[in-house]
């Protein structure tokens, strides 16, 4: 889970500096800064979507070892 936030978090702050620097200056066209938006969305929402199935995998796991599921 720790890689996931990092990984989300970078993300998104990499995608906070592209869109200040996008509104300042303008180095983008704005149909290119509108699909790197998308983009940037659609995988952080990936990224989350993963470590969660990720967690509750190794939760139940640990859960099913314990002997507290069948």
């Amino acid at each position: 889970m720790k890689i996931a936030v990092i990984i989300g978090l970078s993300l998104f702050t990499a995608w906070a500096a592209m869109a200040i620097i996008q509104l300042w200056f303008e180095p983008l066209t704005a149909e290119v800064f509108v699909k790197l938006s998308v983009t940037a969305g659609v995988v952080e929402v990936v990224v989350l979507i993963v470590a969660l199935v990720i967690r509750e995998y190794c939760s139940e796991k640990e859960l099913k070892s314990k002997g507290y599921l069948d």
